[in-house]
């Protein structure tokens, strides 16, 4: 079987609860290198995986001729720059969110990308997410627009911003994580807000409109200090004239008022729960995913003990018979997620990137769309007034 060679610069907690994983699970992936100034979290990666080579020297993958994709998975302070030097080297490059943290590196990518034959692809997963897809051919084919779209992502505190030492401190959680949401929306709407608001506090609970030309609108909360992580962190509400779909954590979607559909389910990523999930439905997630995290709960940040209206249901047994085979688990074993298209992204670029196909996924426009929005919302959250929104 044919197989594509990638390589990894940097493969710290997200990395390796995604994309080094999948690339483990599939067989037309290889994993020939992985790079890291971690040379402890290097030795544990070929432990569990099939590791061509390590290095703490990224550079000897961009000069490595057999390496055909590289996965950049540093801190975005670093992107731009890894980009560039990847896409100059010859490689596909897959690069995690956001793109850059500047205009200046925005054009500085699009100008590597212009001059390369290589394909590069922003990590923003959310797309391909079976929930995303299902809901977008419902809107497609039986809702007329304009759409209203309310999103809801909540945290609290998980980035710590409001500690110094913390690498988000000062930096923007709209651009940082929000990018993920803006991209969305873009690629929902087919088209750029004419108009953008942002109202909020100065820890960042912030609320954001995007107004678009035929009367539709994106409401975006994006909270950093409130709310709670027991909470599913992202909603979706789509409505129109003709129904209205509701999709909780990518796993319930309810379709309200549209004739000839139903309600669907999507299975968590690499979970145990799976087939309990797809019977029982977002609260058997719910209950799973609350009881499997609390035990690893700072003292210094006590939370009550969950109790969910839904703990008497059938499955509630079934979650303690799972919980008891996996809590001696080491906690990245046990962080299951729900399916926000991080399988399908990845999967997808690396089949593109061996057959010399054009991917579908997010390139260097769309990253530095998504990062143009939110500098625009900064500026309209600075001013206190709504931002017209040309598109560069």
């Amino acid at each position: 079987m044919k197989r594509i060679n990638v390589g990894f610069i940097g493969a710290g907690a997200f990395i390796s609860s995604t994309h080094l994983k999948t690339a483990g699970e599939t067989d037309f992936i290889n994993i020939a290198a992985i790079a890291d100034l971690n040379e402890e979290l290097l030795a544990q990666h070929c432990k569990k995986y099939d590791v061509g080579y390590t290095t703490t020297d990224y550079k000897k993958i961009l000069t490595d001729k057999d390496i055909e994709l590289v996965v950049i998975g540093t801190k975005q302070d670093t992107h731009a720059q890894l980009i560039v030097e990847s896409l100059d080297a010859g490689k596909w490059v897959w690069c995690e969110k956001p793109m850059c943290e500047t205009e200046a590196e925005a054009e500085a990518v699009l100008a590597a990308e212009k001059r390369n034959p290589g394909k590069l692809a922003i990590g923003f997963n959310r797309r391909f997410a079976p929930a995303v897809q299902k809901a977008l051919e419902i809107m497609r084919s039986k809702l007329s627009r304009p759409w209203i779209i309310n999103y809801r992502l909540q945290s609290n505190g998980s980035y710590k911003t409001d500690r110094k030492d913390s690498f988000y401190h000062n930096r923007a959680h709209i651009v940082y994580e929000g990018c993920h949401h803006l991209d969305l929306i873009s690629f929902i709407m087919q088209e750029t807000p004419t108009r953008v608001f942002m109202s909020g506090t100065g820890d960042e609970n912030d609320i954001s409109i995007l107004e678009y030309s035929d009367g539709s609108r994106f409401v975006f909360t994006c909270t950093s200090h409130a709310g709670s992580t027991m909470l599913e962190k992202e909603v979706m509400e789509i409505f129109s004239s003709d129904g209205a779909v509701s999709i909780r954590e990518f796993t319930e979607m309810r379709v309200r008022g549209i004739e000839g559909e139903q309600d669907y389910l999507f299975a968590p990523c690499r979970c145990p729960a799976d087939e309990m999930v797809m019977k029982y439905g977002f609260d058997a997630w719910h209950a799973f995913q609350s009881r499997l995290v609390e035990p690893d709960r700072s003292p210094a940040q006590p939370l009550p003990p969950v109790k969910l209206a839904c703990q008497e249901q059938p499955f509630h047994e079934k979650i303690e018979d799972i919980y008891q085979q996996m809590k001696s688990l080491p906690f990245q074993d046990r962080n299951f997620q729900v399916a926000k298209g991080w399988i399908e992204a990845f999967k997808h670029f690396a089949r593109c990137c061996m057959e010399k196909l054009e991917p579908q996924t997010a390139n260097g426009t769309d990253g530095k769309l998504a990062n143009d929005i939110a500098f625009a919302l900064l500026e309209s959250k600075k001013t206190g007034m709504p931002q017209k929104f040309k598109n560069n």
